[in-house]
Protein backbone atom coordinates (compact mmCIF):
# COMPACT_ATOMS: atom_id res chain seq x y z
CA UNK A 1 0.00 0.00 0.00
CA UNK A 2 1.64 3.22 -1.17
CA UNK A 3 1.18 6.41 0.79
CA UNK A 4 1.76 9.96 -0.34
CA UNK A 5 2.25 13.04 1.80
CA UNK A 6 0.11 16.09 1.01
CA UNK A 7 1.67 19.15 2.65
CA UNK A 8 0.30 22.72 2.68
CA UNK A 9 2.69 25.67 2.73
CA UNK A 10 0.97 27.46 5.65
CA UNK A 11 0.65 24.32 7.75
CA UNK A 12 -1.06 20.97 7.55
CA UNK A 13 0.37 17.68 6.37
CA UNK A 14 -1.66 14.58 5.60
CA UNK A 15 -1.03 11.05 4.42
CA UNK A 16 -3.15 9.75 1.56
CA UNK A 17 -3.47 6.11 0.56
CA UNK A 18 -3.09 5.62 -3.19
CA UNK A 19 -5.94 3.53 -4.61
CA UNK A 20 -3.69 1.45 -6.83
CA UNK A 21 -6.24 -1.35 -7.31
CA UNK A 22 -9.04 1.03 -8.31
CA UNK A 23 -7.01 3.55 -10.35
CA UNK A 24 -3.73 1.90 -11.37
CA UNK A 25 -2.98 4.14 -14.36
CA UNK A 26 -3.61 7.38 -12.48
CA UNK A 27 -1.61 6.20 -9.46
CA UNK A 28 1.29 5.18 -11.70
CA UNK A 29 1.42 8.64 -13.31
CA UNK A 30 1.21 10.36 -9.92
CA UNK A 31 3.96 8.17 -8.41
CA UNK A 32 6.26 8.70 -11.41
CA UNK A 33 6.00 12.48 -11.00
CA UNK A 34 6.58 12.65 -7.24
CA UNK A 35 7.58 14.92 -5.67
CA UNK A 36 5.65 17.81 -7.20
CA UNK A 37 3.96 21.01 -6.05
CA UNK A 38 1.02 22.98 -7.38
CA UNK A 39 -0.88 26.02 -6.11
CA UNK A 40 -4.38 25.00 -4.97
CA UNK A 41 -7.32 27.36 -4.50
CA UNK A 42 -10.94 26.95 -3.45
CA UNK A 43 -13.07 25.30 -6.12
CA UNK A 44 -15.66 27.67 -7.53
CA UNK A 45 -18.20 25.02 -8.56
CA UNK A 46 -17.51 21.71 -6.82
CA UNK A 47 -18.23 22.54 -3.19
CA UNK A 48 -15.82 21.95 -0.34
CA UNK A 49 -12.78 21.11 -2.42
CA UNK A 50 -9.45 22.63 -3.35
CA UNK A 51 -8.41 22.56 -7.00
CA UNK A 52 -5.38 23.11 -9.21
CA UNK A 53 -4.93 23.03 -12.98
CA UNK A 54 -1.66 21.18 -13.54
CA UNK A 55 -0.12 22.45 -16.80
CA UNK A 56 2.19 19.44 -17.15
CA UNK A 57 0.24 16.42 -15.89
CA UNK A 58 -2.55 14.41 -17.48
CA UNK A 59 -4.06 10.95 -17.07
CA UNK A 60 -6.61 8.69 -18.76
CA UNK A 61 -10.17 8.19 -17.44
CA UNK A 62 -10.59 5.39 -14.87
CA UNK A 63 -12.37 4.79 -11.54
CA UNK A 64 -14.63 7.75 -12.31
CA UNK A 65 -17.12 9.21 -9.84
CA UNK A 66 -19.42 12.22 -10.00
CA UNK A 67 -20.92 12.21 -6.49
CA UNK A 68 -20.63 10.46 -3.16
CA UNK A 69 -16.92 11.14 -2.79
CA UNK A 70 -16.14 11.46 0.92
CA UNK A 71 -13.99 14.16 2.53
CA UNK A 72 -10.32 13.33 2.06
CA UNK A 73 -10.77 12.19 -1.55
CA UNK A 74 -8.07 13.10 -4.07
CA UNK A 75 -9.42 13.12 -7.60
CA UNK A 76 -8.26 13.99 -11.11
CA UNK A 77 -10.61 15.62 -13.60
CA UNK A 78 -9.39 14.45 -17.02
CA UNK A 79 -9.08 17.01 -19.80
CA UNK A 80 -11.99 17.00 -22.23
CA UNK A 81 -11.25 19.52 -24.97
CA UNK A 82 -14.64 19.07 -26.64
CA UNK A 83 -16.33 20.31 -23.46
CA UNK A 84 -13.60 22.90 -22.64
CA UNK A 85 -12.63 20.99 -19.48
CA UNK A 86 -8.96 21.24 -18.44
CA UNK A 87 -6.98 18.75 -16.36
CA UNK A 88 -7.67 19.43 -12.67
CA UNK A 89 -6.67 17.84 -9.37
CA UNK A 90 -9.08 18.09 -6.44
CA UNK A 91 -8.64 17.63 -2.70
CA UNK A 92 -12.09 17.25 -1.10
CA UNK A 93 -12.29 18.55 2.46
CA UNK A 94 -16.08 18.32 2.77
CA UNK A 95 -19.06 17.90 0.45
CA UNK A 96 -17.69 17.53 -3.09
CA UNK A 97 -19.53 17.00 -6.38
CA UNK A 98 -17.49 17.15 -9.55
CA UNK A 99 -18.32 19.85 -12.05
CA UNK A 100 -18.46 20.12 -15.76
CA UNK A 101 -20.51 21.06 -18.78
CA UNK A 102 -22.40 17.79 -19.05
CA UNK A 103 -26.20 17.82 -19.30
CA UNK A 104 -26.48 17.00 -15.59
CA UNK A 105 -23.70 19.54 -14.79
CA UNK A 106 -21.38 16.83 -13.50
CA UNK A 107 -18.07 15.76 -14.99
CA UNK A 108 -16.66 12.44 -13.73
CA UNK A 109 -13.33 12.47 -11.89
CA UNK A 110 -10.73 9.74 -11.37
CA UNK A 111 -10.66 8.98 -7.65
CA UNK A 112 -7.02 8.01 -7.02
CA UNK A 113 -6.25 8.49 -3.31
CA UNK A 114 -7.84 9.05 0.10
CA UNK A 115 -6.80 10.90 3.23
CA UNK A 116 -8.37 8.73 5.92
CA UNK A 117 -7.26 10.41 9.15
CA UNK A 118 -7.17 13.98 10.48
CA UNK A 119 -10.23 14.91 8.40
CA UNK A 120 -11.21 17.61 10.91
CA UNK A 121 -7.80 19.23 10.42
CA UNK A 122 -8.18 18.90 6.63
CA UNK A 123 -11.50 20.79 6.89
CA UNK A 124 -9.75 23.56 8.86
CA UNK A 125 -7.03 23.80 6.19
CA UNK A 126 -9.63 23.82 3.41
CA UNK A 127 -11.55 26.64 5.06
CA UNK A 128 -8.28 28.54 5.55
CA UNK A 129 -7.61 28.35 1.80
CA UNK A 130 -11.20 29.48 1.15
CA UNK A 131 -10.85 32.53 3.41
CA UNK A 132 -7.15 33.41 3.03
CA UNK A 133 -6.33 32.37 -0.52
CA UNK A 134 -4.40 29.83 -2.54
CA UNK A 135 -1.54 27.76 -1.12
CA UNK A 136 1.27 25.74 -2.58
CA UNK A 137 0.67 22.05 -1.90
CA UNK A 138 3.52 19.55 -2.17
CA UNK A 139 2.95 15.87 -2.88
CA UNK A 140 5.69 13.37 -2.02
CA UNK A 141 6.04 9.65 -1.48
CA UNK A 142 6.02 8.45 2.13
CA UNK A 143 9.02 6.22 2.75
CA UNK A 144 8.06 2.66 3.72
Amino acid sequence: MALIKVEFERGGAFQARLLEQEAPKTCRVIKERLPFSYRFHQSIISGQALVTLPPDLTVEPENQWVAGTPPGTLAFLVKDEARLVPDEIYIAYGIFISRGLMVDMKQPVNVFARIETDLEELAVVGKRVLMEGAELVTFSLVSP
